[in-house]
């Protein structure tokens, strides 16, 4: 078990993985999927654990991902309304799941746009976490950059404007990649 563990922490990084059930720390460790997990009971709603696949789509370190809010990622004046539906979808018990289309910046500072999914995982007096699973869904070539702007403010509602038919099937690919990964978390952390 201690050796699964180390191994998990070379791929997958962890605020403290032994308040995490094991499957749970494995499915970070292996999944090619980017996510992130966060403590959505504690101020600011902290990232308590990010795999290499999310290093790798946002550019940055483990440590300078661990303890923060996800906002780090948003370009400087924020993503527009979408926070504010993310803030409710996280005061909703009734809603378990939830995708919102966000744009983002990598630490080298390049633009694009990120479509995440957050699955709320379990619910006790001490813990409810988030995992959010985030796919780079970039910014289109030939877009005219008012249509662009404008599915940045408007969120996921608006993504019709910018795909084409065959896109629809890579997001209920997406999509359905994500649903995956929240069910076999929401089991390994009952």
């Amino acid at each position: 078990m201690e050796e699964e563990l180390e191994q998990a922490l070379m791929t997958a990084f962890f605020e403290d993985p032994a308040t995490l059930p094991s499957g749970l720390v494995k499915l970070f460790e292996r999944s090619k999927v980017s996510l992130t997990l966060a403590d959505a009971t504690r101020p600011d709603c902290p990232l308590i654990a990010a795999n290499a696949a999310f290093l790798d789509l946002s550019g940055y370190r483990a440590e300078d991902v661990i303890g923060r809010n996800c906002r780090f990622l948003q370009p400087e004046g924020g993503a527009g309304p979408v926070r504010a539906r993310m803030r409710r979808f996280l005061k909703m018990d009734d809603v378990a799941n939830e995708r919102f289309l966000i744009p983002n910046r990598t630490a080298d500072g390049e633009d694009f746009l990120n479509l995440v999914y957050m699955a709320k995982l379990g619910r006790d007096a001490d813990r409810r976490l988030i995992l959010g699973s985030q796919f780079r869904v970039g910014r289109p070539q030939g877009l005219a950059p008012d249509v662009y702007d404008r599915a940045l403010k408007q969120d996921l509602r608006k993504l019709n404007e910018l795909s084409s038919g065959s896109n629809w099937e890579l997001l209920a690919s997406l999509e359905t990649l994500a649903s995956s990964h929240s069910i076999i978390a929401r089991m390994r952390y009952e």
